[in-house]
């Protein structure tokens, strides 16, 4: 084999090296650009899967705003209407009391007429019994006006009490009505 052979074919595998050389640039070159194509997919499923995180937390944040801000208006509600059962009560209790006052001293003036008419024949030896009820016992608005005597109206420790001889009542409700209730002297009386 002469020296040109020899070259004829080392130029022949030289090129070959050279063209393997160039394949393999090119697979590392495409492996690369696949590998990278495959990071920047990850880091924009990433990003959009952070975003809707954000959005799931966002949507949350203002779900528990929202019913708080309900639970608020429905508690504030609820007050305003206890406030106001609690007036309409109060009103009906005062009217009612007062009713009973009118009516106690409506039927006293009654009463004091035909006491004395009654006294009349008291002076001339009748005598009068006072019923005395126990303590606890209710009785009626008609029976309260109805007593033996007149009633004076004291109120101790912000609470109404009516005096009847020794007897002490104090009003109760009943039944939409007006009761009264045998109870012990307030402290002081």
């Amino acid at each position: 084999m002469g020296a040109q052979e020899r070259r004829a074919g080392m130029t022949g595998r030289s090129g070959q090296r050279s063209e393997m050389r160039i394949q393999g640039q090119a697979q590392r070159t495409e492996r690369a650009q696949g590998r990278a194509d495959t990071r920047q997919a990850r880091q924009d499923t990433r990003t959009e899967r952070s975003g809707e995180r954000s959005g799931v937390r966002s949507d949350r944040q203002e779900g528990r705003t929202e019913r708080q801000g309900t639970r608020q208006e429905q508690r504030t509600e609820r007050q305003g209407t206890r406030q106001e059962q609690r007036t309409d009560r109060q009103g009906q209790r005062q009217t009612a009391v007062n009713e009973a006052y009118d009516n106690r001293y409506h039927d006293h003036d009654d009463w004091d007429d035909d006491w004395d008419d009654y006294w009349g024949a008291a002076a001339v030896g009748a005598a009068v019994a006072v019923t005395a009820y126990a303590i606890g016992t209710t009785i009626t608005a008609s029976a309260f006006a109805a007593l033996p005597c007149t009633s004076t109206t004291i109120v101790a420790g912000g609470v109404t009490y009516y005096q009847c001889g020794t007897t002490w009542y104090q009003p109760a409700y009943s039944g939409g009505g007006v009761t009264y209730v045998v109870v012990n002297p307030p402290a002081g009386y």
